[in-house]
This record gives structure tokens, sequence and C-alpha cells, in this order.
């Protein structure tokens, strides 16, 4: 059975364009319905099922933009691809404000042509298949891997799904969002490795270690003598990714001139090196990533807003670590077998103090610093258990206020207490605020903390806390840590 032809609804006015585009479209094998006014388009698109419109800006009876705006509030999933011969920035990024997928210039070479309307059609389908899922009731969840990522929190399998989906399209650009140590980088890693790609270069730059004049050479390379110490011709990491995937990390702190010529690349996928002449083609998917509010810094005119439009078509974003602790003893036992086959141990798992230690941390660092702190027990662990002893937090990190450092030794707070603890203010120096958690469980952490980095020693321990040695011993009795 042959495969059904995607659907095509051209509206442009101008008879010559209208022909030799449908004879383009026509000859890749499209079904083009055409329309030279507003009115004969929306009569078409009634009666009609589209998978694509290729619309004029500029039409005898209506606007483009008239007609973008309330077909986005009619067919919201129908992608529209805009067209105009007097294209400026203003105008485009008004245009996908409104909800067009592309914005082209006449007269549009063919390869870009074809290249945005295969770029809409793959977008639109993914839409359409994420609609359903997110549409799913919610329901059990096992454990879940994408390839080095797991998960067991349905937010993180669903984020899967529709990663899986993305990684089977030719997609041009994805933007990862999220804190940082979520595994920004490790997922855009295993999106690449998943795609159609994965025998291709997977590079990447971290946008904030480079400095604004260094960045650019890096990202397009440059010629013999472009600068003073330019002393041979350089590839950038644009040609170096050809065929592959580019990941730029950090992108937020990307200078905001060198913002303009990214898009210029992404639109054209060629440029020039620094003092070059020749243009050199590259065909590069980019995954970008960021731990900023990035719409915060487009309203605050530190990140373009074109840009902003481009790298959005499929947004991610992973959730920190305190807000899916379903995942933290899977995520947990997976280091501690990746760490016992390096240290030539053989560590079966947690205590249940241990695990519950990790479950009631805040994890500032998040999956980063779960890795490191599970790393760091399996060091210094003896036995084939890992107790909570050996499970080390910062301890300025998780000292509370004077409830604990000064007060008289106080009763617990019952279970249903709506009693919590608020960090500081001005919170401590490693920069992270601890969230409510009942007033028990917050000092018997702090409490645990600092045992572990005064390796058992209850006088030194005391002394971190600031306690005296019998507020502490009371204590240890009261948690039963005695």
């Amino acid at each position: 059975m042959s495969k059904e032809k995607p659907r095509i609804l051209l509206v442009e006015d101008n008879l010559l364009v209208s022909t030799a585009l449908q004879d383009i479209l026509g000859e890749e094998g499209f079904d083009i319905q055409c329309a030279g006014t507003g009115k004969e388009a929306e009569a078409m698109i009634k009666d009609a099922s589209f998978n694509l419109v290729l619309l004029d800006l500029m039409l005898p009876d209506t606007n483009g933009k008239t007609l973008l705006s309330k077909w986005k509030s009619e067919f919201p999933e129908l992608p529209v691809v805009l067209m105009t011969a007097h294209g400026d920035i203003p105008t485009a990024v008004e245009c996908l404000r409104l909800g067009a997928y592309d914005f082209l210039t006449k007269p549009v070479e063919k390869p870009l042509l074809l290249k945005t309307i295969n770029n809409a059609l793959n977008h639109s389908a993914i839409t359409k298949k994420v609609t359903v899922l997110q549409e799913l009731t919610k329901r059990e969840v096992n454990y879940e891997q994408l390839g080095d990522v797991i998960a067991v929190s349905a937010a993180m399998t669903k984020t899967f799904e529709i990663l899986k989906l993305v990684a089977q399209s030719d997609y041009s650009c994805l933007l990862v969002k999220g804190e940082s140590g979520t595994g920004k980088g490790l997922l855009a890693r295993t999106i690449h490795k998943m795609g159609g790609r994965a025998d291709k270069p997977f590079v990447e730059v971290n946008c904030s270690a480079l400095p604004p004049n260094l960045i650019e050479s890096e990202l397009f390379g440059h010629m013999k003598g472009a600068f003073t110490d330019a002393k041979e011709n350089k590839i950038g990491l644009f040609e170096m990714a050809d065929g592959g995937t580019l990941f730029l990390d950090e992108i937020g702190d990307m200078d905001y001139n060198l913002q303009a010529k990214l898009l210029k690349v992404m639109e054209e996928q060629k440029f020039r090196r620094i003092s070059g002449t020749k243009d050199i083609s590259v065909d590069v998917t980019i995954i970008a990533a960021t731990n900023q509010n990035i719409e915060k810094l487009v309203s605050d005119n530190k990140f373009r807003l074109d840009l902003y439009y481009r790298l959005n078509v499929i947004p991610v974003e992973i959730p920190a670590l305190r807000e899916r602790k379903e995942d933290i003893a899977a995520l947990a036992s997976h280091f501690i077998k990746f760490f016992s086959r390096k240290f030539g141990k053989k560590i079966s798992g947690f205590s249940q103090e241990a695990l519950d230690a990790l479950m009631v941390y805040p994890w500032p660092g998040n999956v980063r610093e779960l890795r490191n702190t599970v790393e760091r027990a399996c060091i210094l662990t003896r036995g084939e258990e890992i107790n909570d002893l050996e499970i080390l937090f910062p301890a300025a990190a998780l000292r509370q206020p004077e409830s604990l450092v000064s007060s008289p030794s106080p009763s617990p707070a019952p279970a249903a207490s709506p009693a919590v603890v608020e960090s500081p203010a001005e919170g401590p120096a490693t920069g992270f605020t601890m969230p409510p958690m009942p007033l028990a469980d917050a000092e018997k952490l702090v409490i645990k903390s600092a045992m572990s980095e005064a390796q058992g020693n209850k006088n030194k321990a005391a002394a971190i806390l600031g306690l005296h040695r019998t507020t502490l011993y009371k204590k240890l009795e009261e948690y039963g840590m005695s």
C-alpha cells in the first residue's frame, strides 16, 4: 500500500510564483492545492484536511498575519510557513510569535524550501504524538531506561516517551532546560546515540566557559592571519559536527551579538570562517541546554527572541531531583553497581537509615551531587551495605537556624504537626535553600551529617554543630542514634 502524499495548501496570488512552487513541490511528491486569495483559502481549509500551509504574507483581500492568527486558533497543530518578498526581522519575529513554524523570504531556494517543509511536517507529527501521550491517564510506571538515563517518576518516564519520538525524526533543534546537575549533557548524548545521526560526530561546547572573543572562533573557525594569534587555519565546531549533532551547553550565556550569527547559520546551514571568503555548507542538528530562565533573559533583552523561537521547536524540561524523589533510590542503586565494579567491591545496597537520609536531603546539586555522594560512600564503606554514617552531606549546607544550635532539647514534632523548619532569609554559603520539612527530620538529618563529617566522634560533631556535648548526647539518645 503506497504512503499517502502530504497535502499542502499554497496561498499565493502571484501566478508565476504559484506555478513555480507547484512544479517544485509536485516533483517531490507533495499533493498541492492552490488559493489566490484569503477568501479562497478560508473555504478550502475548512473543506479539506491539510498537513501544511504555505502562506504569502501579502494577499489582495487580506493580510497573511490575520489568516495565521485565525488558523492557529482553529487548527493549532497545523504548521504554517509564511512567505514574503519583503522580509525583515521584526515582521519575522511577529509571525513566529503568532505561531508560524517558519518565515521564508522570496525567492526561496529549493533546498531551503524543501528542508523547511520536511522539518515542519516532522515537527507536526511529533507534536500530535506528544499530545496523545499527554492525554493519557496516569498509570503505574516501572523502572525505565533511556540509554544511560534512568527514571521511575511519571514526569521523567513521560519525558522519555517524548524523546524517543524525537530521536526517530530528523529534528532540527532541541532545547533542554533544567537546573545544574540534572543531566542535560547526558540526555543530549543519549538522544544523539538513539537517532539517525548516531554514527556521526557529537560535538559539545560550554558557552559560558569561553569569552565572547574566543567562542566565535571555536564555533565557526578562522583563517590564518584573522587575528594576532591565528597562525594557521582552524576548523570550527560546526564543521567538526557536520552530519551529526552540535550540543550548545549553557546557551543562555552566549554573547548577544553572536546569537544573531548562530541564528543565521541554523536557518541557512552555511557560514564563513572568521576572515573567510568562502561559504561552508553543513548539515548539523542543534541541541541547546540552559539552567537559566531563558524566557526572562528574552524579556530582559539578554537573549534574542528570534533565536529563542528557533531553538524552542521541541522544548524539554528536566525536573530537579527534589521534585522527583521516586527516582532517588533507583539512581542511587544504579550508581552503587557502577562504583562497586569500578572499585572492585561487593556492595549490595543501602541500609534503611542511609536510604532515609538520601530521601530527605534536598539535593541542590541534583543527580550530579547524588552520584558524587554515592561514589564517596562506596569508597568509605568497609562492608557490603552502605550505612547512614557513610552518607556524607555538607554540614554547613544542612545547618539550620537557632532552634537546633542554641535551644534546649525540644521534643520532636508529631508526625501530623504542621511545624516546619525554614531556611534563613540569607541562605548558607553553599547557595541553596532547604525546603520546608518536619522539624524532627531536619534535626536528625543535620546531626547525622555532622556525625559523618566527624567520623563518629561525638565531641567533634558537637563542635561542628555549635552544641554543648550534653545537648548532642541527649539528641542522639532521643533519635535512637546513640
